[in-house]
């Protein structure tokens, strides 16, 4: 391996550059003394102690005392194997911040009222919010929705929404193509109905909207939809067409 390549590798498995650099000149001098190692690994001599000690330390290296003190690698495979072992620990460390930090995040967003409009350039990016929004419902949705292929990771999330003892209501225009889902969802608990609404809306739990602006549809340059965090007025008004329309929609 290329000691610019070591180097690297070295550096992500935790190291500083000096650090790396020190490791690197020791696995091929096996052992010498401070100033030896300084001019092969080309770091200072006011900085070399330093890092010898937190090599030292990390039990990657040996001191060896006597006039002079030497030092000493140990096995490259040892060496490896601490840095992975310390790499997944921290790796654990914070996932277990992430999963304490997600919630009382999710609260902070989920306490914004503000009504916005958005616009995105990529139908999959509505659809990962959408699917954030539809994911921190708790009661009930319902969606005049399409679910296609095109909507493939939304209709995923909606299929695990029912687990949760959330009520879940869709109508869509639906092809014979999308027969299959249909079945998936109506196995999760997705109630659906068979209607050409020509609409791409939520309400979620009778007060958040997330309105399609744009035609979903259609590839566009740009989709724009809208969010009202809490608007009671629109969502009424959704949810009784959403029953008109459910009402005259065929059971699938």
């Amino acid at each position: 391996m290329a000691e610019t390549e070591l180097n690297n590798f070295l550096e992500k498995l935790g190291l500083t550059e000096y650090e790396a650099k020190t490791l690197s000149s020791l696995f091929r001098l096996r052992e010498a003394e401070a100033p030896e190692i300084s001019r092969n690994a080309q770091v200072p001599k006011t900085r070399v102690y330093d890092v010898l000690d937190r090599l030292t330390n990390k039990g990657l290296i040996i001191e060896i005392y006597g006039r002079p003190k030497k030092y000493r690698v140990v096995e490259p495979e040892k060496v490896f194997s601490e840095l992975i072992a310390w790499k997944k620990n921290e790796l654990r460390e914070l996932e277990d911040t992430a999963k304490k930090m997600g919630p009382s995040i999710a609260v902070e967003i989920s306490n914004g009222k503000r009504e916005k409009v958005m616009k995105v350039k990529d139908l999959n990016d509505f659809l990962r919010i959408l699917s954030q929004e539809v994911s921190g419902a708790k009661k009930q949705v319902i969606g005049f929705t399409g679910i296609g292929k095109e909507f493939g990771l939304l209709n995923e999330t909606i299929k695990n929404v029912p687990s949760k003892n959330i009520e879940v209501k869709l109508i869509s225009k639906i092809l014979d193509a999308d027969k299959t889902m249909v079945k998936e969802m109506s196995g999760a608990g997705v109630s659906l109905k068979h209607f050409d609404h020509g609409l791409h809306a939520y309400v979620i739990d009778g007060k958040k909207v997330i309105l399609a602006l744009s035609d979903f549809a259609q590839q566009q340059p740009e989709y724009h939809f809208t969010i009202w965090p809490e608007n009671k007025t629109m969502a009424n008004a959704l949810q009784k067409y959403f029953d008109h329309c459910w009402q005259q929609g065929k059971n699938i």
